[in-house]
């Protein structure tokens, strides 16, 4: 499986994963200037906008740490121009969803909640 076929796979089961929260998927793979948004979902009244990662075991880092402060710049940047192209009046905040693939090819789904807090501009509302 590819490097690209491996995070579309993440994609889909983070996707299947939020769903069975109760969460309500607005879309994927989301175009925002020059650049995409993973998902953008609901979670209750509160929009959620949320960066898949995905890796196999054996890897240095672990999924969820690999959002660097640049990657996390963009993701706030295409996500207040979301936000604003929707006219979303109301909270919203970034989840981190971490899919982590072992060597028998069993998946690990782990959601990391409110990345942003403490970082200007995670909230409007």
């Amino acid at each position: 499986m590819s490097h690209l076929e491996l995070g579309r796979a993440g994609e889909r089961l983070a996707a299947r994963y939020l769903e069975r929260l109760g969460w309500r998927i607005l879309g994927s793979n989301i175009r925002i200037g020059a650049g995409e948004l993973d998902i953008a979902a609901m979670d209750g009244e509160e929009l959620v906008i949320v960066e898949v990662r995905t890796r196999k075991i054996g890897r240095l880092a672990p999924s969820e740490t690999t959002v660097g402060p640049r990657k996390m710049k963009a993701i706030l940047k295409s996500a207040r121009k979301y936000v604003e192209s929707i006219a979303y009046g109301g909270n919203w905040r970034i989840d981190i969803v971490a899919v982590t693939v072992d060597i028998e090819g069993k998946t690990r789904v782990e959601l990391f909640g409110d990345v942003t807090m403490g970082m200007e501009g995670g909230y409007m509302g």
